[in-house]
Order: structure tokens, then sequence, then C-alpha cells
């Protein structure tokens, strides 16, 4: 964006993705455009340093490659630069005068304009000699399928009828009520209407706008739909411009996983990770193989081995996942691969992955206790990708859900946007065998968990997701991960935002599962990190670190409430957890601070065994 508009590069991704409504200064709302209109990006060409590689991700996501988001460029002196601002389109186009009330519809594509109403008998504009800039409304409406229109003002007005070519709509705030009656829409034809009723809605007989024949017709305004709608018949829902349903982005992430960087120079992993060079390699094979004569050439201009560069090529092209193994594969299978990369401390010193392990015989309890594996990860890069998204309901997990919008009409533009996040992290690993025998400790484990799993599917089925188990070991894993961020918080200096957990809990396959998590720097504005997370790990410190998270968890400002709770947090989906102990920041956690639990932890009066680090167990 321009530097009056300005949006960070990553915040093109989530929270404002293409299709999001996005507040500006000077009483602005604009929608991010699809990916057609990204003119600096339409080029068959990707420029080099917006191009991004993650072959496990694009294979999942079937996409040939990924990109950034274009960032704003002042064009030099000489220098004709294409333009690399990101288009929005004007949504939603009813527009009021704040004076006068005088209401308009612009176009998606035009510009701001000062009021044009019509000379009222009270406060207009006309004498004015510097007319007021309209500004936009504040409801819009949505369906579940992901479209959205502006609210019908004209039908509201005049029950059902389009009203006549010289109507001319008034919004007026009276001073009867504070609330939707005291809104009233008028009519230069005599007609006037409250938008008292407007939020009112049935899944089963649609609401006030069913009533007078508006359902939903399939806009799509961020793809510059809006003649000729292919239409929907969904009813249609009113919604705040701003409310946090308008827009649910689906983003996919990735741990980078550069495997058959292991065995190569710096100089070589540098080369083979340059797009430029990695394109003509990958794309002129012989026999299916890397060309030795284009790795001669490419070592030449890079002062490179030729042999080492052709080994640890063929070692990247094979290493490339085919796009049928990972396409339609669940998030834990996905993530598996990472989980045994992490474990078996893969990664060299001159890639984006470097993990060592770390020997648990030198740490003290509960560290050696309770982990069967701590592994120090100073380098990790995590792509994400944003495939889509959803209004209404939030995405269900499918990438090829219908509910899933589409961000490009052009069934050529075979690319999604993404971005790096570069820093450190610190990977635990639960001791399997301890959490089993806390598991047959007692009964009351199980039980306290039915009421939060029952809750917790009966939400999902109603927002059309699909049902999920909710294990005691995801509880103990998630809740842990969050008193652990929020120690660290204090201890290294990292604020909790910047801090960011991933799960890793798989329990369908008895002889191998997965019960790990990774906590590591999330932060999307930089490029990496100063080690001082990974320091935290170390012997001698650690151990502090999570006994005293542990000890906090024993005890909440709010408790005897917190401990007591059988229900609270986002549609009661916590059991003993609140803001003052447990919750982070939205942008940590990957559960949307549900699930948490830190009884799990502790334990909780007259019920102590039920606590994985109860001392009393």
């Amino acid at each position: 964006m321009p530097a009056d508009r300005p949006i960070r590069r990553g915040q093109l991704i989530s929270p404002f993705g293409v299709g999001a409504m996005v507040s500006f200064p000077r009483d602005e709302a604009l929608m991010t455009a699809g990916l057609d209109a990204w003119t600096a990006h339409a080029k068959k060409q990707c420029p080099a340093d917006w191009l991004i590689r993650e072959e496990r991700l694009e294979a999942r996501l079937g996409v040939s490659h990924l990109r950034l988001p274009p960032d704003h460029r002042d064009p030099g002196v000489g220098v004709q630069l294409p333009n690399q601002d990101v288009p929005f389109v004007r949504f939603p186009r009813w527009h009021y005068c704040h004076f006068c009330g005088g209401m308009e519809e612009l176009s998606l594509f035009g510009n701001r304009q000062r009021c044009r109403a019509v000379p009222w008998q009270t406060r207009n504009c006309v004498q004015r000699k510097r007319k007021p800039w309209v500004i936009p409304v504040r409801f819009v409406t949505a369906c579940p399928q992901g479209h959205i229109q502006d609210f019908p003002f004209r039908e509201w007005v005049h029950r059902g009828q389009p009203g006549g070519p010289q109507c001319q709509l008034r919004m007026l705030a009276g001073r009867s009520s504070a609330g939707l009656t005291g809104i009233r829409i008028t009519c230069t034809c005599g007609q006037s209407r409250s938008l008292g009723g407007i939020f009112d809605f049935n899944d089963q007989n649609g609401g006030a706008l069913h009533k007078i024949g508006c359902d939903c017709q399939g806009f799509r305004p961020w793809l510059g739909e809006w003649e000729n709608p292919p239409g929907c018949g969904q009813f249609l829902q009113v919604v705040q411009r701003g409310a946090s349903n308008v827009y649910f982005p689906h983003v996919v992430s990735s741990i980078y996983l550069p495997l058959w960087a292991e065995a190569a120079a710096g100089g070589i992993v540098k080369a083979l990770e340059d797009p430029r060079i990695w394109g003509p390699l990958s794309s002129g094979l012989v026999g299916g193989k890397v060309s030795p004569d284009r790795c001669e050439m490419v070592a030449s201009m890079r002062n490179l081995d030729p042999k080492d560069l052709l080994a640890a090529a063929q070692r990247k092209l094979e290493g490339i996942p085919e796009p049928s193994t990972l396409i339609g594969q669940t998030e834990a299978a996905f993530r598996r691969s990472e989980y045994d990369a992490l474990k078996a401390a893969r990664g060299a010193a001159q890639s984006d992955l470097l993990v060592e392990t770390a020997s648990l015989t030198g740490y003290q309890s509960p560290v050696s206790t309770s982990f069967s594996h701590l592994a120090l990860v100073p380098k990790l890069r995590e792509t994400r990708a944003l495939k889509g998204f959803t209004r209404i309901l939030p995405p269900d997990g499918n990438l090829t859900s219908p509910r899933l919008q589409r961000l490009a009409l052009d069934q050529r533009i075979d690319w999604l946007p993404a971005m790096i996040v570069r820093g450190e992290g610190i990977f635990l690993e639960f001791d399997t065998g301890r959490m089993d025998a806390w598991l047959r400790r007692t009964p009351l484990i199980a039980e306290r968990l039915q009421q939060l799993n029952g809750r917790y599917n009966q939400r999902r089925v109603a927002q059309g997701q699909p049902q999920r188990p909710v294990t005691p070991q995801l509880v103990l894993l998630h809740t842990f991960a969050h008193v652990v961020i929020n120690q660290l918080a204090y201890e290294c200096g990292y604020g909790s935002a910047s801090l960011r957990e991933r799960l890793y809990c798989d329990l369908e396959d008895p002889a191998n599962p997965m019960c790990g998590v990774l906590i590591y720097t999330a932060s999307g504005d930089s490029e990496g990190s100063m080690g001082g997370l990974v320091r935290q790990a170390k012997e001698g410190l650690f151990e502090n670190i999570v006994m005293r998270a542990i000890q906090k968890a024993g005890w909440c400002s709010s408790d005897p409430v917190c401990i007591e709770s059988n229900g609270q947090g986002a549609e009661n989906c916590n059991l003993s957890a609140c803001h003052s102990c447990c919750l982070l920041p939205e942008t940590s956690c990957e559960e949307g601070n549900r699930l948490l639990d830190r009884a799990l932890l502790v334990g909780k009066p007259g019920e102590p065994d039920i606590g994985f680090f109860s001392t009393s167990a």
C-alpha cells in the first residue's frame, strides 16, 4: 500500500488477506482485491525477491510456488518500476454524509467522494462551500458460502421494492433511542423505516432480509464481480463490517525441512535455494536426474565444486515430495515429518533448520523426569500461506471445502501469497511412559474432560466443522505450552505475542504416538532472533523456568472461582484457565485459547491426583 494507506506485508496473509475489509484513516473502508488484480504479480516470471520455495507446503496446497505480497516501492530517478501497491476495491459501496445524512452508492473502483445529496429541508450540504467526505456505512450482509454484499437499504425502506429511479436515501440518527431503532432511513418518495430488527436471523426461516425477498446473490466484490452475479440462494445475515465473523482466513503453515542440505557446504546451499539457479537445474533434467553440464556451468559462476553441487542438487530433487502423497493429508500426518526431524536433530548450520539435541542427564527434575526429549532449535523457518477464507463460520480444516472462497478467478494463477518467519525455538517431547501412568492413576481425569469434550464438539458441529476428540494428552500439552510461554516472557525478554506454540499430538498410532510441543519466536516482521530463547533452554536455566511456570499454575488471582470452574472462556471450552493464569494472545495459540485446564498440570483441592506435575500424587 502507498504511504497514505499503510499496511504491513504480513497483515496481507492474516488478518487482512484477500477478501477482508480494512478500515483506513480518514474513514475509508476498503477490501483487499483478488490475486488477479495484483498487477505486479501478473508477470509470468515471479521476481526473485518475492519467490518462496517450500516444497512440502506447495505439494500439500497443490500450487507450483508461493509468493510474498507486493511491497510499496517509490520509483527512483530515471527508473520506471512497475506499480508495487496492493490493489483494493471500495467496499461497502453504500456511503453517507455525517452532516446531512445523504446516502450514495459508490463504485467498487471509484475514489472517495464528497457529499452530493439533494437539498434537504434540514441540514443540507448544498450551500456548504466545502462539502464533507462521505463515509462507509457500518452494516453489510454475508452468507456462510463466503459471499458478501451491501445491505439492501432501498429494498429495506420500500418493503421489498427497489424504489424508483429518482429515489434518494438519507440516514438520520434520531434521539429517540441509542440503538438501531434510533437510526432511520428515509427516501425522497416519502417512505421511511428504522433499522430496528435487521439483526434478527434464524437458520431455518432466514431473517428480516429474507422476509423482504433479499437473499444472497453470490457477489464476490474482491474479484470484481458485481454485475450479473452467479446466484447463491443462501440466507443473508447482517453483520457489522468490523465484526470478527466477517472474515476467517485459512492460513496453512509449515516448518521448512531442508534435509538435503545437511552434508552440503554453505555456498552450495545458498546457490540451490536461489530460485534463479534452482529453476533451470530442476527444469532441465536429463533422464529424470539433474544435468551435470548445468551444474558445471553454475559451479563455475559461483566458484563451487561441481561434483558436490550435483550431489546436493540431486538430493534436493529426490527429497521433493510427490503432490499426490500430501494433497488431502490431515494436519497431524503433515506435521509428523516435522516431529521426526526435530526428534532426530536434523538440519545443518548452513541451512534454514538447525536442531541440537540436549542430553537430559544434565537436567534436574522436573525436566529430566517428565520429558523424553529436549531439543534446541537455534534456526528455523516457518512459512504461512493463505489458502482461502470463509465468512460467518470458521474453516472446517478441509483444504477443498466448498465453503472456502477462492483468491483468484484466473485458473492459470497457480501460486498463493505467503510469508516467511525466521527465528529459534525449543522442542519438548513428553515421556509417554509417565503420561500413561498418569492416565491410569485415577478415572477422574477422563471424567473431568467429558463435559469439555461435549461442549467443544457441539460448537464445532454448529460451525460446520467435523468432530474432534479432546484427549487428556492434548489438554495437558496445550496448557503446559501456555504456562511456559508466559514464564518465558518474563525470563528472556520476548513479549508473549512474539512467542508461538506448535502442537504435535496424534495418538492414532499407539506404536508411534506424537506428544510434543515446539515453542518458537513468531514475529513476522523480524528476520530472526538473538538466541535469547534457545539460551533459556540450557542446563541450570530451563529447570527453573519449568518449575516456576508450574508453581504459578498452582494459584490464580481468580481462585477459587477459576480452579473450581466447570466451563469458562470462549464457548465454555476451558476448565481451570482464565486471563489471569493461562491465556495467551490469540496470535500465539493454535486453538484460539480453548482446551486449557491447569488442574491437569497441578491438580486441584481435593483431587491432587489429576495433576501430571502434582507433588502429592
